[in-house]
């Protein structure tokens, strides 16, 4: 069974020294005392359906929320089904940050929940480029092998990662970008490229959607007792993005990637609201 955060993946970086600093202090101060669970009055809500040869494993329920300044995005993963079988989990995941530029500027990321019976909690703050752990539970190291600082800086989280995809279609009608993603223990680069138009269909009807090429690859914090070469190949995706909704950008209604087990997993957009 693949995990639930390689789910989400396929779902995203002022004037003087001292008051830059304090700027910074300041709003990250907000973020960690900030309760996490509150959506904002404008987020849209999408949910997905994640099957294996057919048969429903896992749901996502994913709301976005974008503005001129800005993006919120909260994400929530359990297992269905028989997928409650092989790999029970529930994950709750959220971000909120700032457009710049560049790309995206994430300011705080959330990750909670459990994973076959583990507790799991990861929160991170941004700090010029660099991702800073706020919580980590189990603590860094030990489920993962430790992430080099060098290797963290410029990353970013699962969900910004998926926001800059769907702003970079906004924009240019493509999907070509890539970067690195560290979500508290692992360190993976990601990439998009554009592979075409493609009708296909979605709640009974055709729709144009451009079809996307992906591919993540771990390239540090590989877990305790899995093999490395193993871990660290690259594993390719295949996704399409349309626009199902005056108030979302183009987001994916269907995603398709090789299960760790056997055969082909797909995600699909059930309904927005």
């Amino acid at each position: 069974m693949t995990r639930p955060d390689d789910f989400i993946l396929i779902f995203s970086m002022l004037t003087c020294f001292i008051m830059r600093f304090l700027q910074k202090f300041c709003l990250a101060l907000i973020f960690a005392c900030a309760p996490a669970g509150f959506a904002p009055a404008g987020a849209v809500e999408a949910i997905y359906q994640v099957t294996q040869t057919g048969i429903a494993v896992v749901e996502i329920t994913a709301q976005f929320e974008t503005r001129p300044d800005g993006y919120w995005m909260r994400s929530v993963s359990r297992a269905v089904g028989i997928g409650r079988l092989f790999a029970p989990h529930e994950i709750r995941s959220e971000v909120e940050g700032a457009w710049r530029a560049e790309g995206v500027a994430p300011q705080r990321f959330q990750a909670e929940g459990n994973w076959r019976g583990d507790a799991r909690r990861t929160v991170l703050l941004y700090r010029e480029g660099m991702p800073q752990p706020l919580e980590l539970e189990p603590p860094e190291g030990r489920t993962n092998e430790l992430v080099p600082l060098p290797a963290r800086r410029g990353a970013i989280d699962m969900l910004s990662a998926f926001a800059l995809m769907s702003r970079t279609v906004t924009q240019t009608g493509r999907c070509d970008l890539g970067g690195p993603i560290f979500d508290g223990r692992r360190r993976l680069d990601w990439s998009s490229r554009t592979v075409g138009s493609a009708r296909v269909t979605h709640a009974g009807q055709e729709i144009e959607s451009l079809q996307c090429g992906l591919e993540s690859r771990l390239v540090a914090g590989v877990r305790h007792g899995d093999d490395p070469v193993r871990a660290t190949q690259p594993r390719p995706a295949m996704a399409w993005l349309a626009k199902v909704d005056p108030r979302l950008p183009p987001i994916p209604i269907r995603v398709e990637f090789a299960s760790t087990i056997f055969g082909t997993m797909r995600m699909e957009l059930q309904k927005v609201r």
